[in-house]
Order: C-alpha cells, then sequence, then structure tokens
C-alpha cells in the first residue's frame, strides 16, 4: 500500500476516527485505524471499539492499493507536526508505515489488517433522510445531563421515542436534572421505530461531532443498532440493552407559578455569582419576591456573591435552590430571549422553558443547603 494525500484532508480523517477507537484496552488493534487504499483513489479509514464503528474515506493519489492499521493516534500527532502540505503513507512488509513528506520520515508498527475487527457496514438496512440542523439541535438540547455511567435511577444514554401524538422526544436524565427536546416527525420521514431505542452517550457525542459539518444524512435503526449515513462518513452504534426511569411520572402536569427573566440578564447574572462556587459549595439559591429575582450563592472558604434582577411578579415570596452549573447548562442551549421558570413548591424539581423553543423543557432538582 502506497499513496500520497493532503495534509489538510488527512488530519480532518483522522480527528474523526479519534473518539471511536478504544484507548483503554487489553486489544491492541483496537487502538489502531484501519487504512484501505483503492486502485480507484479512495483511501478508507476505519475504527472501532466494538460498540461504536466509524467509516469514512477521502481521495488520494495511490500507487499501490493494499491495506493496513496503525495507531489512530500516533498517526494524527505525526501528520499534525508535519509542516509540508503533501504527505505520502507506504505499508512495508516488515509490518511498518512509513510517514514522509519533505525530509521527515516516520516509523509506526502496525498490526495487519486481517486483525482487525469487521465492521458491518449494514449495505441492506433502509436508511431515510433526516434533517440534519434538528437532529443535532437535539442533541445538543439533551447531552448535557446524558450521566457518564450508569447511576441507579437511570441509564447512560439518551432516549429517543415516539410520543402518544407522533412526535419524537428526546430525553436525558442523570438522576438530578431532566431534558428533553420534542420535534416533529416529518423532521425523519419514513423513519421506522418500532420501539424506543437507548442511544450511548459516546455515541451522542460523536453523531454530534459528525454532523457539525455535515448537511445531507441518511438514518436508519437495526433491531439492536443505529445508523447514519452521511456522503463520505458512516457510524454505527449498539443501543442499550436498559430500562429508561418513567420520566414522565417525575414532570409536575400543572405548575402554578412561573417567572420569565431576559436569557442575557440572567445567565451572566448566574456566571457571576458562579465564581465563589466549588464542587463541595455548587449551590446558586433563588430567592423570588415582588418584581425581583435575587441569585445568592457562597463559599465559607471564598465568600458569598448576590445579584438581583428585575421580574414581572406579584406572588408570595418563594426560595429554592439548585446546582448552579445544572442551570447554566440548560439555559445555554435554549433558544430565545427568554426564560421561563415555573415550580409547584420546593420540594418538586423546577422546570426551565423558554417560549420561543417550544419543543424544549428542562427539570432540575432542588437542593437542600
Amino acid at each position: 500500500m502506497k499513496f500520497q494525500v493532503e495534509k489538510a484532508s488527512l488530519v480532518q480523517v483522522l480527528q474523526r476516527i479519534q473518539s471511536a477507537t478504544e484507548k483503554k484496552t487489553t486489544m491492541p488493534i483496537l487502538n489502531n485505524c484501519l487504512i484501505k487504499a483503492a486502485a480507484d483513489g479512495a483511501v478508507e479509514f476505519s475504527a472501532t471499539d466494538l460498540e461504536l464503528n466509524l467509516w469514512t474515506k477521502i481521495g488520494a493519489q495511490v500507487n499501490t492499493e493494499g491495506k493496513t492499521t496503525a495507531s489512530a493516534r500516533k498517526l494524527l500527532e505525526i501528520v499534525r507536526e508535519i509542516p509540508q502540505d503533501r504527505i505520502s503513507l507506504e505499508a512495508t512488509a516488515n509490518s511498518r508505515l512509513i510517514v514522509k513528506a519533505g525530509r521527515s520520515r516516520f516509523e509506526l508498527s502496525t498490526i495487519p489488517a486481517e486483525d482487525f475487527p469487521n465492521i458491518n457496514l449494514y449495505q441492506d438496512l433502509p436508511l431515510t433522510s433526516c434533517d440534519t440542523a434538528v437532529l443535532r439541535r437535539a442533541l445538543q438540547k439533551t447531552l448535557y445531563s446524558i450521566p457518564m455511567e450508569e447511576e441507579t435511577f437511570t441509564a447512560p444514554g439518551l432516549l429517543w421515542h415516539l410520543t402518544e401524538e407522533n412526535d419524537f422526544r428526546f430525553v436525558s436524565s442523570d438522576g438530578h436534572r431532566l431534558a428533553y427536546y420534542e420535534v416533529p416527525a416529518g423532521a425523519f420521514p419514513g423513519l421506522e421505530m418500532a420501539k424506543e431505542i437507548i442511544v450511548p452517550r459516546k455515541a451522542v457525542q460523536e453523531i454530534h461531532r459528525l454532523l457539525e459539518k455535515e448537511t445531507e444524512a441518511t438514518i436508519g435503526v437495526d433491531e439492536n443498532s443505529l445508523v447514519i449515513r452521511t456522503p463520505s462518513t458512516f457510524l454505527s452504534t449498539l443501543l442499550l440493552d436498559a430500562e429508561f426511569p418513567e420520566y414522565e411520572m417525575i414532570i409536575p402536569a400543572e405548575r402554578p407559578f412561573g417567572i420569565s427573566a431576559p436569557s442575557d440578564v440572567l445567565y451572566p447574572a448566574l456566571k457571576r455569582v458562579a465564581v465563589v462556587t466549588d464542587v463541595t459549595y455548587r449551590h446558586v439559591k433563588f430567592n423570588i419576591s415582588k418584581n425581583s429575582l435575587e441569585l445568592e450563592s457562597g463559599n465559607p472558604e471564598l465568600g458569598n456573591a448576590n445579584d438581583i434582577i428585575d421580574i414581572d411578579y406579584d406572588g408570595e415570596d418563594f426560595s429554592v435552590a439548585f446546582n448552579v452549573k445544572y442551570v447554566m447548562d440548560c439555559i445555554s442551549v435554549m433558544e430565545g430571549p427568554t426564560i421561563r421558570f415555573e415550580w409547584v413548591d420546593d420540594v418538586h424539581g423546577g422546570i426551565f422553558l423558554a417560549p420561543e423553543d417550544p419543543g424544549y423543557l428542562s427539570l432540575i432538582m432542588p437542593m437542600v443547603i
């Protein structure tokens, strides 16, 4: 295998496959990417951690077709440091990948391509077009509350299901907060989803990253996999076999009290009072009184912070505390100039909404301070 390729294209494709490799593994082959050069000038790159699979390709000048595997991380580090715009890669008979540009020359150890796990490209799975902007927005608005690992009362993934109104809803919860975003089924015309699915956190991150630069995509759901294909990239992930909690039970149907505040005032105020918070003292207290929202935070070692926002409110005084990062996370993904905060009491979770962003809802459980 031997080919020459533009550095910019190679860096882009190597960056794309990095997170699909498995860093902490007893199987060295999972640290590697599969590189396959074809006579037609296409060079394919594949990576997998056995749950998430990613395949992509770029154009190159192929002198000799063939395939091999090499460390995805080290290859990217090498290519980034090369100043030349054009790079040559060649696989040798003594299990080395030679990377050359100008007077620079690198050798990387390789593992035979035959040892690389087989990646199912789901060629026979019917895929349907999807609105990439809508899908990316749905992932962005829910990613932040997917737990990093499995918790007692939730699953480390994103629930995607049909509602009774036949809209699609994306739901995430780490047990302390919940977010959902609802979109019309028309955003995924023809997508058949016989049951709800749970997409792992890592896959959600990768799909979101993939769609940052893609305007076309098709999507499909197999019995236990989610598949997405763009003009140059293929991604598949195993779905979680887990039970997602009955989340609708904790969302208060009736919220008799509420206030509205400008998002460009509320978020900066939260950011200011968060300066005196840390991993131990994480709270911000909402003190609501007539036409006033006071944000209060404090840390015995650092000090206290208060900030007051004018609001339109004429009800009874009310106070509740939340994790300040949770509030900032949910507000940061809202669209529109107004943030709506609604509540029942200081025990039930507080609801954060944006009137101009009707499909989105976030619930945050209160803190005891």
